[in-house]
């Protein structure tokens, strides 16, 4: 009505002095009140209307939850009006808004059954807060419907995450015969996002036909950029561009729509060029927004130079135009610590992340992920806690981040916390959060921990079993890791696939057992029908040669795995050929074929330092280092012992232990060396098909 809100608030005080005026202007003063952002006075009138007859205390807080709560019973209840008008204006963290203002029209009488606009209201709140069952039970009981009613229950469905039920409602209103309308602009709108959602390219072209028979293609700018990301979310991105081009009055949501199809793609060049026709554009008309910036960071990851460079840009751009101070500046604030993470900036991320004044999950699950990723586990779980001590609530993937962060660094203390992390908010039992529960106490190396978290699993899938079997044989339990492959054989629901057999060659190599290496990788092929790849045969050649057997791992190299992609089967044996003089030839070989194939990889220079008789001094090769460039990264290894984290660098001479500790080191070095192992059998490579050569 055009008032400002002094005179919103004088007319609202007028009626408010005027008790018997109250039951014909609520609904005007609460209009004019929300109107100009006073919901406490909005909440004020809507408590003193409410009377003996209210419902639910909470009913009256919906806008304003800190006013009082007294009532004065000689006041006349409220119109619907007025509730419906507070239920549009309710705050989306109240999710039961819409079962309040329901449970109130039904105790002062007035839902009626005769009209829809009082059940539309509601359903269209049951759909706001996700509440499918309780909008579909509300829209079972509505003897009257129409377009809006329709829309209403598809949109809850939608925002239940049943994207499929959605579009069984749509079909159901085609066929409800007369007595529905013809579908308009808004619910082929919902229709359309449900057909993206699904991927459902055939019910979405057919739903464009719908709209340009109609005419709707190229007045309503809501369906045409519905079009486009039906069209881009199906990959089908030259229809998407077609009616992009063809929109007449495009918006910044339609130039977002078509770039974030085209970045989901992966077509990086073609989102760069669309967004440069769009800075192109002359002032006053389509600019970026924040959507726009959280589309080209994306872009940044894809890029395979200078994303560092473009982070750094559009930060600089949302800086510059105010965008990370608006109400909406979360999201790209997160996009922004993720491109930063995924970069390498590590830095920028917690710099940014400090100077929030808002966060969110999405802000703590992308920071503790980024530490997890740039190697900084720790950090990780240091962000992890003080989550907790701020009260945020994790999800699911903020427990797989803290789960991989607490596997990365093997602290047995930390993972027992993260257990409870996720058995407190009730997601221990999520199959994702198992599986990382498993692989984390695999890595730790608590195999009673991870057996107990794999045996109460009710569901397990292939991955499931691999980082059980992994973690058997990381931890030296070869004959348990062969007998849970039987196990999960005889089971028959999960099938082994190259990642199964890959950890049973490993755990093979690792204990020693070749002939049952060997017969699991002929069963491979032969039973699972797992075509080998270089990492089942490079497992061959470390199983073989760990077991004295180095010419047999050469000819395994040499037959079966081509030139260009065996640098890892090289390094193996070139790794077991150290301590074995009486095969300096293979020995020799496996050192030219590494630094031929790896120069720029100092391992291969520090293992062929070590061979017998290689061909090349360790001074000549320390000086071949030094004129192409290759660095040695010193190791580095951290031990716990109680409460304290003891840190060692190669040579390193600051412990204040350091000489017990290298004497131990000594005495462990000479208890592992074992005696040379006698020549298998040479039947090993007729199992694997490999001839001897002369």
């Amino acid at each position: 009505m055009g008032l400002r809100s002094d005179g919103a608030q004088q007319t609202l005080c007028a009626v408010l002095l005027r008790p018997s005026l109250l039951y014909h202007y609520t609904s005007l003063s609460l209009s004019l009140s929300l109107s100009a952002g006073m919901a406490t006075a909005a909440a004020a009138a809507v408590r003193r209307s409410l009377g003996a007859a209210g419902p639910d205390l909470s009913v009256a807080h919906l806008c304003c939850p800190s006013t009082p709560t007294t009532y004065n019973a000689a006041h006349l209840p409220p119109t619907p009006a007025t509730l419906l008008a507070l239920l549009r204006r309710a705050p989306a963290s109240h999710p039961h808004a819409a079962a309040h203002v329901h449970a109130c029209l039904l105790k002062t009488a007035y839902f009626r059954p005769g009209g829809c606009t009082v059940p539309n209201s509601l359903l269209a709140s049951y759909a706001t807060s996700g509440d499918s069952l309780a909008a579909a039970k509300l829209f079972d009981e509505m003897p009257l419907r129409d377009v809006a009613s329709w829309t209403s229950m598809m949109r809850a469905h939608l925002a239940g995450g049943s994207a499929s039920q959605a579009l069984c409602m749509f079909r159901d209103m085609l066929t409800a015969g007369g007595s529905v309308p013809e579908p308009d602009g808004v619910v082929l709108v919902v229709a359309l996002r449900a057909c993206a959602e699904l991927e459902d390219l055939a019910l979405g072209a057919s739903l464009h036909a719908v709209t340009e028979r109609r005419g709707l293609r190229g007045a309503d700018v809501f369906i045409d950029n519905s079009l486009v990301d039906m069209y881009a979310r199906c990959l089908d991105l030259w229809s998407a561009r077609k009616v992009f081009d063809t929109i007449p009055c495009r918006n910044v949501v339609s130039w977002n729509t078509m770039l974030s199809g085209l970045a989901r793609a992966g077509r990086a060049a073609d989102a760069l060029d669309l967004l440069a026709s769009l800075s192109l554009l002359k002032e006053g008309d389509i600019g970026f927004d924040e959507t726009t910036l959280v589309v080209l960071l994306q872009l940044c990851k894809r890029l395979e130079g200078g994303q560092a460079m473009w982070c750094r840009s559009v930060h600089a751009v949302a800086i510059r135009r105010g965008l990370l101070l608006s109400s909406t500046g979360l999201p790209l604030l997160n996009a922004l610590l993720d491109a930063y993470a995924k970069c390498g900036l590590l830095e920028h991320t917690l710099r940014l992340f400090r100077g929030m004044p808002e966060r969110n999950i999405v802000t703590w699950s992308t920071v503790i992920a980024g530490c997890t990723h740039n190697g900084r586990p720790g950090d990780a779980i240091a962000c992890a806690v003080a989550m907790r001590e701020a009260g945020e609530i994790p999800n699911s993937v903020t427990i797989l981040s803290v789960l991989e962060a607490c596997a990365d660094c093997a602290e047995m203390a930390a993972s027992r916390c993260a257990h409870g992390m996720a058995l407190r908010s009730g997601l221990a039992l999520e199959r994702d959060v198992s599986n990382a529960l498993v692989d984390m106490y695999g890595k730790c190396g608590n195999l009673a921990a991870a057996m107990r978290v794999f045996n109460a699993m009710p569901r397990r899938d292939v991955l499931t079993w691999n980082s059980m079997i992994s973690a058997l044989g990381m931890n030296g339990r070869t004959r348990d890791a062969l007998a849970l492959v039987d196990r999960m054989e005889q089971e028959g629901d999960i099938t082994p696939n190259g990642v199964t057999m890959l950890a049973v060659l490993s755990a093979c190599a690792h204990g020693g057992l070749v002939e049952e290496g060997v017969a699991c990788f002929e069963r491979m092929t032969a039973t699972h029908s797992v075509e080998p790849q270089v990492e089942h045969l490079s497992c061959i050649v470390d199983m073989l040669a760990r077991a004295g057997d180095l010419e047999g791992a050469a000819r395994v190299i040499e037959e079966r795995i081509s030139t260009t992609s065996s640098p890892a089967a090289w390094s193996a044996l070139l790794s077991a050929c150290r301590g074995h003089s009486s095969d300096s030839k293979v020995g020799r070989n496996a050192a030219c074929r590494v630094l031929e194939l790896e120069p720029g990889n100092a391992a291969g220079y520090l293992m062929s330092m070590g061979v017998p008789s290689a061909g090349e001094t360790a001074a000549r090769l320390r000086q071949l280092m030094r004129e192409r460039g290759v660095g040695v990264t010193g190791g580095h290894s951290m031990v716990q012992v109680g409460r304290d984290a003891h840190s060692f660098m190669s040579w390193d001479g600051c412990h204040p232990d350091r000489a017990q500790v290298y004497s131990m080191l000594h005495l462990l070095h000479q208890q592992m060396l074992p005696p040379t192992p006698p020549h298998p059998n040479h039947h090993h490579l007729t199992l694997l098909s490999c001839t001897p050569v002369s």
